[in-house]
């Protein structure tokens, strides 16, 4: 059953979300392109990128992750005005024990249109991941359907029911295409990945869906090779200006936020990796969305650990977003990861805020920043 906070802890959260700071002035506005007047707010508000469903310049949309025994604790925790703009669902194209269920797509997204959010969706490229122990013994680790869809017509149907879903709905949906494209834990393929992206996208225009904007997302675990080309320009992993609307990276690891940005010969740590693919976001002059965060090898319910997550995690990822104008648009997933056997096999632990009311209370107030874009504010976002 879902949890509320605590009086003692609901208290705290609400005396620290009362105090807020300055706004924040607006980002470069000289990087905008000319075509920023949106058809939808007011023509006063101006657009860094003049991306579909960007914020007005200066402002940060709120999300939240995708768990249902997480999501409930973490809107208790936040005050009305402060309640997150989006939500995360997961879907997954390929194969798994249960069956291909339109209808059920359908309801999701309407509930969470319903409850005042957006829909940050996930199209996973493959059937259910395997576990790192059951991958390892694979001849063939890349076992995602990414070629199978760009190369056949095996999924066009239900891609293609897909389609009608997000188009009948009407509403604005942020859609990541096989998120985490280069990662070993997705099994996608080199060259053919883009392609199947690009195939997806034009599905979508071909049926005249425009309430759509395309993501593509990078893990900084994964190699840095996302903008490799062949020597016939053939992307290995981009699949183009033309198709993606906007970048968007996961980032749980501490070294994924913050310190040197290369390591022992030179070689890219995770944090360099971060910055390089944020820089190619800005060549390519597109926003980002950090479309999954949260602190996974920190357990907070533990105070130490907590107050380390803090000072580790948050307050460089929070510098991160505030440093780097091209972020419009995060998550945060409320979760306790150990109760997850394929989570807790990799380290990861408790990620409820609620599980500490000192962090629970810093998080409310960070978030009581009038930079960051709640809901009831959606028709702030550029159409």
């Amino acid at each position: 059953m879902p949890r509320t906070l605590p009086a003692g802890l609901l208290a705290v959260v609400l005396a620290a979300c009362a105090s807020t700071v300055a706004p924040a002035g607006p980002d470069d506005e000289g990087r905008a392109p000319a075509d920023t007047t949106p058809s939808g707010p007011p023509p006063s508000l101006t657009y860094e990128f003049g991306a579909k469903f960007e914020p007005p310049v200066g402002r940060v949309v709120h999300g939240m992750g995708q768990w249902e025994n997480g999501n409930p604790q973490y809107q208790a925790m936040l005050p009305a005005a402060n309640q997150p703009a989006s939500e995360l669902m997961f879907i997954t194209l390929g194969d798994t024990p249960r069956p291909w269920n339109p209808a059920e797509i359908a309801a999701k997204v309407a509930a969470i249109g319903a409850a005042g959010r957006i829909p940050s969706m996930d199209l996973a490229l493959r059937g259910l991941q395997p576990t790192q122990q059951a991958l390892a013994q694979m001849a063939d680790k890349t076992y995602g359907i990414d070629s199978l869809v760009a190369y056949t017509t095996q999924f066009d149907a239900r891609i293609q029911s897909f389609v009608d879903v997000l188009r009948a709905y009407g509403e604005p949906v942020m859609l990541r295409i096989g998120g985490e494209f280069s990662g070993w834990w997705n099994g996608y393929h080199p060259w053919a990945y883009p392609l199947a992206f690009r195939k997806i996208v034009q599905m979508f225009r071909a049926s005249g869906a425009t309430n759509v904007a395309f993501v593509w997302c990078y893990e900084p675990a994964a190699a840095d090779d996302f903008d490799a080309v062949d020597a016939n320009g053939n992307a290995k992993w981009f699949p183009g200006d033309d198709v993606v609307d906007w970048f968007s990276i996961d980032l749980f690891a501490a070294h994924d936020v913050s310190g040197p940005t290369t390591g022992h010969g030179g070689i890219v740590t995770p944090y360099g990796r971060t910055i390089r693919f944020l820089d190619m976001a800005v060549a390519h002059r597109r926003p980002v969305i950090v479309a999954e965060s949260s602190p996974s090898h920190f357990d907070l319910g533990v105070p130490a650990d907590a107050a380390n997550a803090w000072t580790q995690w948050f307050t460089p990822y929070f510098a991160l977003i505030a440093a780097r104008s091209e972020i419009k648009w995060f998550h945060y997933i409320n979760y306790d990861w150990s109760g997850s056997s394929y989570y807790a096999s990799s380290g990861w632990k408790n990620n409820d805020l609620t599980a500490s009311t000192v962090l629970a209370a810093q998080y409310a107030q960070e978030l009581a920043r009038p930079k960051y874009l709640h809901a009831g504010e959606i028709g702030l976002l550029r159409k």
